[in-house]
């Protein structure tokens, strides 16, 4: 069984990879893993049918298109789509719904599972608190005992000062393309230690059960 991860940027693939090795540990259905990051979240076509635009590199931009190569290049193979992605500001239930009828027009064979991090992808770190602390034994506890999981604004900005203090404040302040480069610095340190049962993300779990559902159904169809 082919994974093949769609995500919105290259802070995400460590987080996704970690998860999927250790459900791949325990699941000998899955035996290739690929995962493939874009340049942000984007949106939607209005008309999913439409070829993306020239320099369209973002995911939702380029999602249907890519559903679609995927049922035609995988048309006789067992393979899982699946869409890893922030919720923003946006609503879950709808977001969701837009993704979901994507895939059942592009590829309606094919299983597919839709990750939504709430507020973010910095959520789920934020989720494993044993993985986040043995990477940054400095962080600051206090902190990070205030945040509210899977809670809605400045997600990010609370993991920086979680992890730089009072330095946290000039990252905010200066934004992107900066705060890019320390969101990929901080997946990368804190993924190798997460586990799926530490993890607290609501919106995590979730995800990690529609995984596992998903496997099942495979599992009885092809096995």
């Amino acid at each position: 069984m082919i994974l093949e991860v769609l995500c919105e940027d290259k802070s995400s693939v460590p987080v996704i990879s970690q998860i999927l090795h250790e459900i791949s540990q325990k699941n000998s259905l899955i035996n290739t893993v690929n995962i493939y990051p874009h340049r942000g979240k984007g949106k939607l076509p209005d008309d999913i049918n439409q070829k993306p635009k020239p320099l369209a590199s973002s995911l939702l931009d380029l999602l249907p298109a890519k559903i679609r190569a995927y049922d035609k290049v995988y048309q006789d193979k067992e393979i899982i789509l699946v869409v890893v992605l922030d919720l923003d500001d946006q609503n879950p239930s709808k977001l969701y719904k837009n993704i979901e009828y994507v895939f059942r027009n592009e590829s309606p064979n094919k299983y597919f599972v839709i990750g939504i991090c709430i507020e973010e992808m910095e959520a789920w770190l934020l989720g494993d608190k044993v993985a986040l602390l043995k990477a940054y034994p400095n962080a600051d506890q206090k902190i990070l005992a205030k945040y509210e999981q899977d809670s809605i604004g400045n997600t990010w900005e609370i993991l920086a000062e979680v992890i730089l203090g009072q330095k946290a404040e000039s990252l905010i302040e200066v934004g992107y393309p900066a705060v890019g480069i320390y969101k990929s610095r901080w997946a990368n340190k804190i993924a190798p230690f997460m586990t799926i049962d530490a993890n607290k993300s609501p919106s995590f779990q979730e995800f990690i059960s529609k995984i596992n559902t998903v496997l099942a159904w495979a599992e009885e169809k092809f096995y």
